[in-house]
């Protein structure tokens, strides 16, 4: 005889737990990963933001220790412009031009070129001053003068010297605003210097010298170095033509890096944020900034490094919980299985029924359909333990679980209430009556029962049935009263379904 019966016990909730849990911790980490992309996106604009500040604020340092020369430039222009007859007077000149040279410490030299070519120069020598006049025809004077402007040597005629090419000059010429030229190197100083331009004109607007200013790279250096630029990274100014005026040389925009508008330049982010912008409208010069972000604000560094080790933890407690619920998945179910139904026929057991039972019963009562609830007795089961042993009565429990679980619906919900008695709740369908439904399942218990144990003995089974019609849903008093009506039959006669009544 075969073993192997057609019960089914009844569904295990404990794979879809352990999926749950797994499911929530994948999007656990998959949203700390979502989190710390956003927290890194915004930590680069936020790097960006810091960036451009530094470099802005750079950028107006810069401007600001142009404004000296520029003053000047206007100043030697207006007067001249003013008076003209000053061009011809030297001592004048000097006296003009050294006023300005000493309170301008920044200044390095102040240049005039009158219209006839002729120029007029006074430069810084520490810890004085020389100067000098340029005749139309290319003589030279020199005067080397003391902290204090007082002629200290005279050197009378200097020898004839070329004149260097100077186009901001001509530039300025034809502009009625100051011009700035782009860093040059002055092979005489030894530096690389700007100059700051203007045309001097009178009253009626015609150009009668042009004045230039010269400041050297050191102004702009020492102003680098001090400013926010270098304190978190490093800081270019080039000109137009590509000569390096102070900072480090060779700063430039990454190639092979993306960039965007920021601010008032260009930002590129690779492993640092590099920003590139004028120094001004006015200055034909640029500044390039290249700052760690993790520098300017560390604090969102510190952000970012700790959503890093939150998402790897998250993603480690992910795998470890997920490989552990693998792991436990059957003896845990097991353990569930075993919870939930009867050890011997695989049917639920009492405590289940009663749990899923009275969830058929509220369900039925809230869409107004008819259960129906049955208590099943096999007939004469003492006899088969007695005359031939309890394995031989094991196979017979088992059997007639097998009979009622083939012919119980979806819906339905059998249990083994314990020793020889189950029971069923059953949930009937609109065309389906509570007495065929009952008949139907104790006909295939009755069926499997007696395959199971032959001739040998003479066995049955026996039922009592109540149904929700009376609107009684208590699964309790349902089965008191399926039991009570069986119990009551018995006694006429064993193998026949009998209908109770609910108290």
């Amino acid at each position: 005889m075969s073993r192997r019966l057609a019960v089914r016990s009844p569904s295990d909730p404990l794979p879809w737990a352990f999926g749950v849990v797994i499911a929530a911790l994948v999007i656990i980490g998959l949203t700390t990963v979502v989190v710390r992309e956003s927290v890194t996106a915004d930590s680069a604009h936020a790097a960006i933001e810091g960036t451009t500040l530094v470099g802005d604020a750079t950028a107006v340092q810069l401007e600001g220790a142009t404004r000296p020369a520029e003053a000047t430039v206007r100043t030697v222009a207006g007067a001249i412009g003013a008076d003209g007859a000053l061009l011809d007077d030297p001592s004048r000149m000097l006296d003009e031009l050294g006023r300005l040279m000493d309170g301008q410490s920044t200044i390095a030299a102040i240049t005039v070129v009158a219209g006839d070519g002729s120029e007029t120069e006074i430069d810084r020598r520490e810890p004085g001053f020389v100067f000098r006049t340029i005749g139309a025809g290319g003589t030279v004077d020199v005067t080397v003068l003391d902290e204090s402007l007082e002629p200290v040597e005279a050197r009378g005629d200097a020898p004839q010297r070329a004149r260097p090419e100077r186009a901001w000059l001509d530039e300025a010429r034809w502009s009625t605003d100051v011009v700035w030229s782009a860093p040059e190197r002055v092979p005489e100083v030894g530096r690389t210097v700007v100059h700051a331009s203007m045309a001097a004109r009178d009253a009626t607007g015609a150009t009668v010298a042009l004045v230039s200013v010269r400041l050297d790279s050191e102004i702009f250096t020492r102003l680098l170095a001090a400013s926010p630029a270098t304190s978190y990274g490093e800081a270019s100014l080039v000109g137009e033509n590509g000569v390096a005026l102070a900072g480090v040389p060779g700063l430039a925009l990454p190639d092979d890096a993306a960039t965007e508008q920021a601010s008032e330049g260009t930002v590129a982010v690779t492993e640092v944020v590099t920003y590139q912008r004028p120094v001004s409208a006015s200055l034909p010069w640029t500044l390039t900034v290249v700052v760690d972000g993790d520098e300017v604000l560390p604090a969102i560094a510190s952000l970012d490094r700790t959503m890093l080790l939150y998402t790897v933890v998250i993603v480690v407690v992910t795998l470890i919980m997920s490989l552990l619920l693998w792991a436990l998945r059957r003896p845990a179910g097991e353990v569930s299985v075993r919870a939930r139904t009867d050890a011997l026929t695989g049917l639920s057991n009492r405590h289940h029924f009663e749990v899923r039972g009275n969830d058929v019963l509220q369900a039925a009562r809230r869409r107004g359909t008819v259960v129906a609830v049955a208590v099943f007795d096999l007939d004469n089961f003492k006899s088969v333990n007695d005359g031939a042993g309890h394995e031989l009565g094991d196979d017979a429990l088992r059997a007639v679980a097998d009979g009622l679980a083939r012919a119980s619906g979806p819906r339905d919900v059998v249990g083994r209430l314990g020793g020889d008695e189950f029971a069923a709740v059953l949930w009937l369908s609109a065309d389906e009556d509570s007495a065929t439904a009952v008949e139907r399942l104790r006909t295939s218990a009755h069926m499997t029962l007696e395959r199971a144990v032959g001739d040998r003995f003479e066995v049955g089974v026996s039922a009592g049935w109540v149904d929700t019609t009376a609107g009684e849903y208590r699964l309790p008093a349902l089965v008191r009263a399926a039991d009570d009506a069986m119990m009551a039959g018995k006694r006429t006669t064993k193998g026949v379904a009998y209908e109770g009544a609910p108290a």
